[in-house]
């Protein structure tokens, strides 16, 4: 019986990727569009061009993009589906992740189904679409993989490490995860790593300081002392070295980024104090809309509940918050966190991921930006977080049921926010799989503009494929003197035209 559950933890994730392979099936053709352009034009045809890869902000080109990049074009004429396939493998990864933790937590089946249902929501449409961000799939998984590590060696307290090949691991994964496909994420992924070790240290150094004083209390009565279990089994030392292993890669990306040139179109030049002073309401609704995005997503809302004023989804988004602060507590109440650390790792980084998309994105001066489905993928690790503890005080209270009163109104507030998180994020997904079809018509008619670009003005071009800048036609010529994409064999093209 136990063989069987653990497969029914690992179907889902499978058929989680089946359902995002159908929908991008559906919604999208093999087209270049969009960041492509940019690509096609530093990095093709020449795939292989060192000068290309040594570039001064080198680290924060992700270099595995590199590698990437060169099967594409080898393998595959430079196929945008091939990138697409990538991320939902990729992410693919990150719910097995979740799907390990689950099984050895024995989460219940219910709990678990209903984080997976948010998990593989199409609130993130656009990152699947637009197959240039594929690594940061990657990087998500490779991030739950190393916070699962982490958890793992808190959760298996012992006097003597049973193992040092984990501390090995959990100092070469920084470098690795940071330098090779994280990215714009390594901010949050080290900070969330950083908080994670400072708590067990901290909280190593309370419990050493209660025994010292129950031992002196013992010694006076005759008793003998013994080893406290709940100690985690990372001394100071080691927490230490896994600081310092955790935080270098982050200032080698950011002394990268600091040779990086960024252009942002309709971005305002203001510094972030002085617009703040002078519009302090719009950073609020702009934090709070952001929040509100992970019940339902925004494009729900523009063509569904666009008659809502946005003081609605600021209470949408307050009370989102509301929930992060109730599975906080419920960690320490409940003493969840005594026995694992990932919820409150994955609680941690997506409250920062909030943070930092309003840091980076406000210069855009539109409240409504940070709902973006580009940024579903960060803000849903919180999201994940609030799941796995209720999912925790759920398993608990059915082990030892409470008769307090408000106990059970809080797990009846915990059960009712989590039926809001499905059912916005359900409606959310029908929403999209309503919508896709348009999507994928809207793409094919512009397949024979596109192989006539010649004849088609760049500004048409801008528009069709969705990109600001000039260069359209430079790129579309790189593609069809080399045969790829919609000018290659078997490709998009071919299949309209038969």
């Amino acid at each position: 019986m136990k063989k069987h559950k653990k497969y029914c933890y690992m179907a889902l994730p499978v058929l989680g990727v089946l359902f995002y392979l159908i929908y991008i099936h559906k919604a999208a053709i093999d087209l270049v569009y969009s960041d492509y352009i940019r690509l096609i034009n530093s990095y093709l045809p020449d795939v292989w061009n060192p000068q290309t890869f040594f570039v001064p902000d080198l680290l924060t080109r992700i270099p595995l993009n590199y590698v990437s990049r060169i099967i594409n074009v080898k393998l595959f004429g430079y196929s945008v589906t091939y990138d697409r396939v990538m991320g939902i493998l990729s992410f693919g990864l990150s719910a097995m992740c979740i799907a390990s933790y689950s099984y050895k937590k024995q989460i219940g089946l219910g709990w678990y189904a209903a984080m997976m249902v948010v998990m593989f929501s199409l609130n993130k449409w656009e990152m699947l679409y637009n197959g240039t961000g594929w690594i940061h799939f990657f990087a998500f998984a490779c991030f739950f993989f190393n916070y699962l590590i982490v958890d793992r060696i808190y959760s298996e307290k012992s006097k003597v490490p049973k193992s040092k090949r984990e501390i090995w691991i959990l100092c070469v994964l920084p470098a690795l995860i940071t330098i090779g496909v994280s990215g714009p994420y390594c901010a949050i992924y080290t900070m969330t790593l950083v908080l994670a070790y400072l708590f067990i240290h901290i909280r190593n150094k309370i419990i050493i300081r209660q025994d010292k004083k129950k031992l002196n209390m013992d010694e006076k009565s005759g008793a003998v002392g013994i080893f406290d279990k709940r100690l985690s089994r990372l001394n100071g030392k080691q927490i230490a070295l896994l600081l310092c292993m955790t935080i270098w890669p982050l200032l080698a990306y950011l002394w990268s980024n600091s040779k990086a040139e960024y252009e942002y179109a309709g971005a305002v030049q203001e510094p972030l104090l002085s617009s703040f002073l002078a519009a302090p309401k719009f950073f609020v609704k702009f934090f709070l809309k952001s929040f509100a995005s992970m019940v339902f997503g925004v494009e729900m809302i523009n063509r569904r509940m666009g008659d809502f004023q946005g003081k609605v989804w600021c209470l949408v988004g307050f009370l989102v918050i509301l929930a992060y602060l109730l599975a906080v507590w419920m960690n320490f109440y409940y003493k969840i966190a005594e026995e694992t650390i990932l919820p409150l790792m994955l609680l941690a980084g997506g409250g920062m991921n909030h943070m930092i998309v309003l840091l980076n994105r406000w210069i855009f001066m539109n409240d409504t930006y940070g709902m973006s489905s580009r940024y579903a993928l960060q803000f849903q690790v919180g999201i994940i977080g609030i799941f796995l503890t209720f999912a925790l005080v759920s398993k608990m209270k059915k082990e030892k049921p409470s008769e307090k009163k408000w106990e059970k109104r809080v797990h009846t507030i915990m059960i009712a926010v989590a039926v809001v998180f499905v059912a916005g994020n359900v409606a959310t997904t029908v929403e999209e799989l309503d919508f896709c079809h348009h999507r994928k018509y809207s793409n094919e008619l512009k397949v024979p503009v596109l192989l006539n670009y010649e004849d088609v003005t760049e500004d048409e071009l801008k528009f069709l494929l969705e990109y600001q800048n000039d260069g359209i036609k430079e790129a579309l010529t790189i593609l069809k003197e080399n045969h790829w994409n919609i000018f290659g064999p078997n490709s998009a093209s071919e299949a309209l035209m038969q």
